[in-house]
């Protein structure tokens, strides 16, 4: 992955029992979505503090001491930072090079998923229902979503996704809610128009259901993914106009980019679809 790499000096003061004082030589922002606003330093990455952060932290430190390895560790939060350990690994934004449209990858991604529903599902017991989240929760509550599991979001060593990242749209939601988005980004399943789109629509299915396969979702439930991808686009949809309207700078930035209008395109394309992907990926 490249970096921009500045050479400032800076002081991060964290409180984690007794009061610590980090200082890190080299800042190095972090490509992705928020430019100039998620940073590297040393072994810590540093993130915007958001009103949802304390209850994703609470997450991971639980699914970190049920013996989840792939996230990273929450440090500290600050006046208005994060700060989490940094997870080794190469993440890719699209165009996605081709091997990472690989059937291994493919295969590896659902796997890693799957792993991580397993811890994910033993926090529901905790929820209150006070909890703040980006987004909001779907049911029937089942796991805890990621939200945004991506090949973006996701560490790659050797050809294998190993670790997970950036838990800012995690909620309470079902598997198949969270499972359908990881198929939408790792396919990925896209319309023609898309600058993303890769393969016809015979071989999106073919991925589609090798994910499905190796995530282990029973036959009988996979007839209810297409719309559940519609239902999940167009919330994305609606949240981003939402955040828009709100003044929110990086959703006003995405929308003149171009993305919603990728979105409408790509829920037209699986609706104009439906009976095809449904049966493709049962049979």
């Amino acid at each position: 992955m490249n970096y921009k790499v500045e050479t400032n000096k800076f002081v991060i003061t964290v409180k984690i029992n007794v009061e610590r004082v980090f200082v890190m030589d080299k800042k190095e922002e972090l490509s992705g979505g928020r430019i100039g606003k998620i940073y590297k330093s040393d072994e810590f990455v540093i993130r915007p503090l958001n009103p949802w952060t304390k209850n994703v932290h609470d997450f991971l430190n639980f699914i970190i001491a049920k013996g989840a390895d792939f996230v990273p560790h929450p440090q500290d939060i600050t006046n208005d930072e994060e700060i989490l350990s940094f997870l080794h690994g190469d993440v890719y934004n699209y165009p996605l090079p081709e091997n990472l449209r690989s059937d291994s990858v493919l295969k590896c991604s659902a796997e890693l998923l799957y792993r991580y529903h397993e811890y994910s599902k033993e926090y529901i017991v905790k929820l209150t229902g006070n909890e703040q989240w980006m987004l909001t929760a779907v049911y029937p509550i089942e796991v805890m979503c990621h939200g945004d599991f991506a090949p973006y979001n996701v560490t790659i060593i050797e050809n294998c996704p190993t670790g997970i990242i950036d838990f800012d749209t995690l909620h309470p939601g079902s598997i198949l809610w969270d499972i359908s988005y990881a198929i939408y980004r790792w396919v990925p399943f896209t319309s023609p128009k898309n600058p993303d789109h890769y393969d016809d629509l015979d071989e999106q299915i073919r991925k589609a259901k090798l994910f499905l396969d190796s995530y282990g979702v029973e036959i009988n439930k996979r007839a209810e993914l297409p719309q559940i991808l519609i239902n999940r686009l167009q919330s994305l949809v609606n949240f981003m106009r939402a955040e828009a309207k709100k003044g929110n700078e990086d959703f006003i930035l995405n929308i003149n980019e171009g993305h919603l209008k990728l979105y409408l395109d790509d829920i037209q394309y699986i609706n104009d679809n439906l009976g095809r992907i449904k049966d493709g990926i049962q049979f």
